[in-house]
């Protein structure tokens, strides 16, 4: 779908909110198409991400992170 740029800046928010949900739109100037919007395909969630965060922490080769010395270490 075509969008001249100045509908574009009026209601960026709505189209970005479809690109969201899948949409993809072509920007024009004077009906010359010079740049597309759509959505960032497979972004990561922020699920996955403490999933792999728990994995690395349950690894043998893990650095051990002692809060407790953290803390006193800082109050120096």
């Amino acid at each position: 779908m075509q969008v001249q740029l100045a509908e574009m800046k009026n209601k960026m928010s709505e189209y970005v909110r479809a690109a969201q949900a899948g949409s993809s739109f072509e920007i024009t100037v004077r009906g010359v198409p010079v740049a597309q919007l759509t959505a960032i395909s497979s972004a990561p969630a922020k699920k996955g991400f403490a999933m792999r965060v728990l994995s690395l922490m349950d690894s043998p080769l893990a650095r051990k992170f002692d809060v407790s010395a953290a803390l006193l270490d800082g109050r120096k």
